[in-house]
């Protein structure tokens, strides 16, 4: 389990963007991180996964083996195929990828077809497909995506979220930032909602989307 105590962050002295922001995050369990724009949820992301300095004491082994973070926008090398890059970033972890793997997820996200095609062909849609991909398959202990189905079309949105359930299974903890309330509600064990610098962690009860907004109201 990680547990978040106490974060607090601030930009260049102003107002703090996260205050004193405690949670839990347990083994095989999915969390949708929610919040207005501006409330600081990719702050929130940046300062877990240490690309921001805050006073939350992050641990080492934790930030270098255990934990990746899926960023909403990616670099790619423009040139290289999906299986290329894929390659690349597998030698640069220093990990084996596992092709029948792989091409298991591609058929599952429909990708097989771009496999071998370059990346600078790919609709923003499809590298967000590719990114994810490469998550799953890092095998990280804990997964942070930041908004991974703002260019997904709602079949594929379906796909993916029957790929993090069975992930889930396999005893990861993944936390998914969305404006979805309808996949936030669907896919969440738990709720974790940012609201003027704090975080209210809520078990997902909710049976449809509405109710989830109803009771996201009573807070703003």
């Amino acid at each position: 389990m990680l547990e978040v105590n106490q974060l607090t962050f601030a930009y260049d002295n102003e107002k703090n963007v996260l205050d004193k922001v405690s949670f839990n995050l347990e083994s095989a369990k999915i969390y949708c991180l929610l919040g207005v724009n501006g409330a600081g949820k990719t702050t929130l992301f940046n300062c877990l996964s240490g690309f921001l300095n805050s006073n939350f004491p992050l641990d080492k082994e934790i930030l270098k083996d255990k934990l990746l973070y899926i960023q909403d926008e990616m670099h790619f090398y423009q040139n290289l195929t999906g299986l290329e890059f894929t390659q690349l970033i597998f030698s640069l972890k220093d990990k084996q990828l596992k092709i029948e793997k792989f091409d298991e997820l591609l058929k599952k996200l429909k990708m097989t077809d771009f496999k071998k095609e370059r990346i600078s062909i790919y609709s923003l849609g499809t590298k967000q497909k590719l990114v994810l991909i490469i998550g799953l398959l890092l095998d990280y202990e804990y997964i942070l995506m930041d908004e991974p189905f703002a260019a997904i079309d709602f079949i594929t949105a379906e796909v993916i979220t029957d790929v993090l359930k069975e992930v889930k299974e396999d005893g990861k903890t993944i936390v998914v930032s969305t404006h979805q309330l309808d996949i936030a509600q669907e896919l969440a064990d738990e709720i974790l909602f940012l609201n003027n610098g704090q975080i209210h962690q809520i078990y997902n009860n909710f049976k449809t989307p509405n109710e989830l907004k109803k009771y996201i109201r009573a807070y703003i």
